[in-house]
């Protein structure tokens, strides 16, 4: 008894600090770690506040110095339910939780938004939208651009099997038409030579020439075809992370500013009772 009552108290601290949130959020963002200044939390909550209002859909932004020790995943979700992020019969919340020292985040999803936010989606946000603003030590940006998609895509059904299709059917294309036309070159080819065999040399030449160039510039055109395609995906991928999605101009919520946040803490009403299964993805930088 006295050994369970003398490990209880060497390791009692150690629970309470891995378990150091508050038990209720003040408003959507909540910083533990004094990493984003006042204006731009003023900024996120009131495009939150703004979120909730027009989706009845809630993100919460948790950032601390470290998991000390903590599953990131079950830290997580024990936030999400010790918050009820999200509303009581439509689960519609999500949790972001970044932990600065340990260069780590997570993405936790509600049963309601798994369908629209499925985790090779949230995943996707974290790796191309978020962490490299991260690495530049610019975390602002990562969870404001982060934000905006997961706003985008919660309203914006993303379907990865289409976009799969859609990627295999161009190339399938391309090089379909690079190899008929290649077919019919080399048929025009051998026939022009069989004819020519019949005449005489110079008129050979003139003829194989002409086969070679038809074979060639068809088949030029084919590559530089393919080439401009893959171009063009490249500059979508660029623009947009990956080719999948809309830029952040597609959300009427990425024009919120500080200066429309000053009320945004006083209707603040917290969690609305929603659960999460534990459905998300975790990253880090």
């Amino acid at each position: 008894m006295i050994k369970k009552i003398f490990l209880t108290i060497c390791f009692l601290p150690f629970f309470i600090i891995a378990q150091n949130y508050p038990t209720k959020p003040s408003n959507y963002v909540t910083d533990l770690s004094g990493t984003l200044s006042n204006s731009e939390q003023n900024s996120l909550n009131a495009k939150l506040a703004a979120f909730e209002k027009s989706t009845s859909n809630q993100i919460f932004i948790y950032l601390a110095p470290s998991l000390n020790g903590s599953d990131m995943a079950s830290l997580s979700q024990e936030i999400f339910h010790a918050w009820r992020i999200g509303g009581k019969e439509k689960n519609n919340g999500l949790l972001v939780a970044i932990f600065i020292n340990d260069r780590k985040f997570r993405i936790q999803t509600g049963y309601g938004l798994e369908g629209a936010l499925p985790d090779i989606l949230t995943k996707k946000i974290q790796d191309e939208e978020m962490r490299p603003y991260f690495k530049k030590g610019d975390y602002y940006a990562g969870i404001n651009n982060g934000i905006d998609k997961l706003i985008y895509y919660s309203q914006n059904e993303f379907k990865a099997e289409e976009l799969e299709a859609k990627n295999d059917d161009w190339i399938g294309w391309v090089f379909g038409y690079a190899a008929n036309l290649l077919l019919l070159c080399i048929y025009l080819y051998l026939l022009l030579r069989k004819k020519a065999k019949k005449r005489k040399p110079i008129t050979k030449n003139v003829l194989m020439t002409l086969a070679i160039v038809l074979a060639l510039v068809p088949c030029i055109g084919a590559i530089i075809l393919f080439f401009m395609l893959i171009f063009l995906g490249e500059i979508k991928s660029s623009g947009g992370g990956g080719g999948s999605y809309s830029s952040s101009s597609d959300s009427s919520y990425s024009s919120y500013d500080s200066s429309s946040s000053s009320d945004s803490g006083s209707s603040f009403d917290g969690g609305g009772g929603g659960d999460s299964g534990g459905g998300g993805s975790s990253s880090d930088w």
